[in-house]
């Protein structure tokens, strides 16, 4: 996103809080790119953990989670982002979208409820993420592919990184 006071350009900070990573494909192929960094988690647990670690431009996050529901979830995330505000130096919005598999469960107005700032279906494309975070034309093409990619893109929780790699071995094998 470009900054509007200081005209800079940053990647994105993306967190997914869903324990099926399959309908992120898209955003996986973008991280990839360069285009945002993605963070997965699976559990509001998990999610709840990197807020206090890492500044977020956008939430993304599950209806149903494993641990608790998606409404709770956010319910948490915001009274944790209002309380961590006092010490927060960059003071970046962070947005927050309910993701569901269904259009209307659940419904926009109980997601904003909640504290979310916008309902979502999955699967999720990179551009309505991006319209998601209110980027202009301007600031799309502005990160470019390529950017960035010596960085860590993707992250897992050490646990998911290792059944990730499982996976891979005996899908290979």
């Amino acid at each position: 996103m470009v900054s509007k006071s200081a005209k800079t350009i940053h990647t994105p900070n993306v967190v997914v809080v869903d324990p099926r990573f399959d309908a992120y494909h898209d955003l996986a192929a973008s991280a990839r790119e360069g285009r945002i960094h993605l963070h997965l988690r699976s559990s509001g647990e998990e999610g709840l953990a990197l807020a206090s670690r890492r500044s977020v431009d956008a939430w993304l996050v599950a209806a149903d989670l494993d641990d608790m529901s998606g409404l709770d979830f956010v319910e948490l995330l915001r009274h944790h982002l209002e309380t961590s505000k006092a010490t927060d130096t960059e003071g970046g919005e962070q947005r927050v979208a309910i993701v569901s598999e269904v259009p209307g469960k659940p419904g926009h107005w109980e997601a904003t409820e909640h504290g979310a700032d916008h309902s979502m279906v999955k699967p999720i494309s990179i551009s309505a993420l991006e319209e998601f975070l209110e980027m202009t034309p301007a600031e799309r093409e502005m990160i470019l592919p390529g950017r960035d990619l010596a960085r860590s893109i993707l992250t897992l929780p050490v646990s998911m990184g290792a059944a990730v790699v499982a996976l891979a071995v005996v899908m290979l094998g």
